[in-house]
C-alpha cells in the first residue's frame, strides 16, 4: 500500500497509540505526541496527536477483536502495513475523499458490524481540523516542522 506522506505520519503516530495499549509499560503515547510535536510543532503538534487518539479510541470502542498492527518503533516493521491498518487507512481515505459509502463501509467492517459514527465523526476532525489533507491529500514538507525521514518528504 503506497501511503502519502500525511497519511504515513498519522499511521505512525496511531501506531505509537496501538502499542500503548498493547503494552503501556512501552509508553507509546507519549512518543505519540513526540512524534506529532516533532512533524506538526508546538502549535498543531497537540491537536494532532488529540485528533489521531480520538480516531484510534473510537475505533477501539467498536471493535470487539484485537487490531493487528506493525510497531512504529521497528523501521524494518513499519515498512510494511497490517490488514487492519489497510482498513483504517481506507476509511481515513474515504472520509477525506468525501464518500460517504465507502467510509461507512469500510468502518463496518474495521469495526466489526458495531456502531461506527464515533470512529467516522473522529476521522472527520482528523481530516478538517487542522488541515493535514488539504489540497489533494497532500502535505508539504513547509506544513511540517520535522518530517521523519522515511515519510518520504
Amino acid at each position: 500500500m503506497k501511503l502519502r506522506p500525511a497519511e504515513f505520519i498519522v499511521l505512525s503516530i496511531a501506531r505509537h497509540y496501538f502499542g500503548a495499549f498493547s503494552d503501556p509499560a512501552e509508553h507509546g503515547w507519549l512518543r505519540a505526541a513526540s512524534d506529532a510535536l516533532a512533524c506538526f510543532g508546538p502549535d498543531r503538534g497537540p491537536r494532532a496527536a488529540m485528533s489521531v487518539l480520538a480516531a484510534v479510541q473510537a475505533m477501539r470502542q467498536a471493535r470487539v477483536s484485537l487490531f493487528r498492527f506493525n510497531s512504529a518503533r521497528c523501521a524494518r516493521c513499519s515498512a510494511f502495513v497490517s490488514d487492519h491498518e489497510r482498513m483504517f487507512l481506507n476509511t481515513m481515505r474515504a472520509v477525506v475523499r468525501g464518500n460517504e459509502v465507502a467510509a461507512a463501509g469500510h468502518a463496518m467492517l474495521l469495526c466489526e458490524g458495531n456502531d461506527h459514527s464515533g470512529f467516522l465523526r473522529a476521522l472527520a476532525v482528523l481530516a478538517e481540523d487542522f488541515g493535514l489533507f488539504a489540497g489533494g491529500t497532500r502535505v508539504t514538507r513547509a506544513d511540517l516542522v520535522d518530517a521523519p525521514p522515511h515519510a518520504g518528504l
